[in-house]
């Protein structure tokens, strides 16, 4: 008895505790029957929010209305009522008060049904996981202040309104799934980049869009919020996760009091594991790092798709071509033609045996015993498969015109700069007539430093992009200095 009781306490993990049984309605074999009972638990669901249970009437109402309109006659709706009780998804409930006018009316018209705690959860899993798969990928740069908002706001209910503890302790969870999802979206942009075919224009586009986001708001957003984040966990952790919980038992509205340890014990581990999130060797801490190594991974995926498109197309590709072409010639003069389009007599062809060339001269640094010698061609040294050598390409004008832009963008920050630098503080009443342009980089760097403002001090700071400053703020005032 002392090894079963000790076996049957031991806590189990979710995915041990998952069984075919539970899914049966969702894979059933016929689309037809499987529509019809996820319609009806989708139903029932809708109005599990309305009433403690629904008659038939009420039933067939809601399949309608949520977009189920094949006919479903009493008799079927029952009988598919009675297979999702059989299964645990839902339980009958009769009215014994009620008047009874016949026989059928006692067995029909007085029987109302509603989705077991067991069909609530599965039906909110599936529609979650079906809507989850089709939703977009998302970095959110403020993440890590909601999960900051989310500790500070347990502390602050811990000793002035413990009544909201609850509420606080679920959107833990929110945190954590939020957490995940960015993670899992970030990593998921790198592999594709990294195993998909870097010559698809749209494919490359929108993950390189994706990376330089992530890269451009993880280390920055993330790296602020980080510091933020640990201290609130820090105080988190003096208060004593478990003391927190107990503090909400009083106040959690359980039904049942033998769920009370089962709900500290969940409540305490989730807290604990959005502390393992933001540990030194954690998560984020690993996702901050690695984007460093996306710039390696963005850098590799540019190279390949830099070297596909001088390669060209699949050398078989171009046979096949070939052959196909030779093949629809009507004569044979004319296939012979073709042929000597596509391989040309390169001996024929008339032009200058010789190039400019700058030969190779040694250059020696310093006393070392290294030398390089450095060859200057016209044309690539290795031509391409077919054996022309090919020109190297005049990229002086591209080159010109990348000066000039930085140039512009140069001197356009210099010019934001030099309206936005001030030498003390001032009021926003110092930026009167700021041009568009600059006042609207000012005002969004405002606006992400009061989002930044350290609670202990009160300031708050942000760079203003695209100016080369930074903006300073503080807390009950509308001051600004560089």
């Amino acid at each position: 008895m002392g090894a079963k009781g000790r076996a049957t306490s031991r806590p189990r993990m979710w995915w041990q505790e998952v069984h075919p049984g539970d899914w049966a309605a969702f894979a059933l074999p016929d689309d037809l029957v499987r529509e019809r009972y996820t319609a009806l638990l989708a139903a029932l669901e809708e109005l599990s929010t309305r009433g403690p249970m629904s008659t038939l009437a009420d039933i067939a109402d809601q399949l309608r209305a949520i977009g189920y309109h094949d006919p479903l006659p009493e008799p079927d709706l029952l009988k598919a009522l009675d297979q999702l009780a059989k299964w645990g998804f839902a339980e009958p409930f009769r009215d014994y008060a009620a008047p009874v006018r016949s026989y059928q009316g006692m067995i029909i018209r007085q029987e109302a049904w509603a989705l077991t705690r067991k069909g609530r959860g599965i039906v909110a899993a599936v529609r979650a996981a079906v809507v989850d798969v089709r939703r977009a990928l998302q970095l959110p740069s403020r993440l890590l202040d909601s999960v900051e908002h989310t500790v500070r706001g347990i502390l602050e209910h811990l000793g002035a309104d413990p009544g909201l503890l609850p509420v606080d302790l679920e959107d833990v969870r929110t945190r954590i799934d939020e957490l995940q999802r960015v993670t899992a979206d970030f990593y998921a942009a790198l592999a594709q980049m990294v195993q998909s075919d870097v010559t698809d224009d749209g494919l490359f586009g929108d993950n390189r869009d994706r990376v330089i986001e992530a890269l451009r708001q993880f280390p920055r957003e993330y790296g602020r919020a980080l510091r933020r984040v640990e201290a609130a966990l820090g105080d988190l952790q003096a208060a004593g996760p478990r003391r927190i919980v107990e503090a909400a038992v009083p106040h959690a509205g359980l039904i049942d009091p033998g769920d009370q340890q089962h709900w500290v014990d969940e409540r305490v581990r989730r807290l604990g594991d959005l502390q393992a999130w933001f540990r030194p060797d954690g998560t984020v801490h690993r996702l901050i790092a690695s984007a460093t190594g996306a710039v390696h991974t963005l850098l590799v995926a540019i190279d390949r798709r830099y070297t596909a498109r001088r390669r060209g197309s699949d050398l078989g590709v171009y046979f096949r071509s070939l052959a196909c072409s030779l093949h629809r010639q009507p004569t044979p003069a004319e296939a012979r033609r073709v042929y000597a389009a596509a391989w040309p007599a390169w001996h024929a062809v008339i032009g200058p045996a010789e190039e400019d060339v700058a030969h190779g001269t040694a250059a020696a640094a310093g006393t070392g015993r290294h030398q390089v010698e450095v060859t200057l061609r016209e044309h690539e040294r290795h031509g391409p498969s077919s054996g022309r050598p090919r020109k190297v390409p005049d990229t002086a004008a591209e080159r010109q015109a990348a000066l000039a832009e930085a140039a512009a963008e140069a001197a356009q920050r210099r010019r934001f700069a030099a309206l936005l630098v001030t030498d003390a503080e001032v009021g926003l009443e110092h930026f009167a007539g700021l041009p568009t342009d600059a006042a609207v980089i000012l005002f969004r760097a405002i606006e992400v430093a009061y989002a930044q403002i350290d609670p202990s001090t009160g300031r708050g700071q942000a760079e203003a992009d695209g100016a080369g400053v930074v903006v300073h703020v503080r807390r009950g005032s509308d001051l600004h200095r560089p």
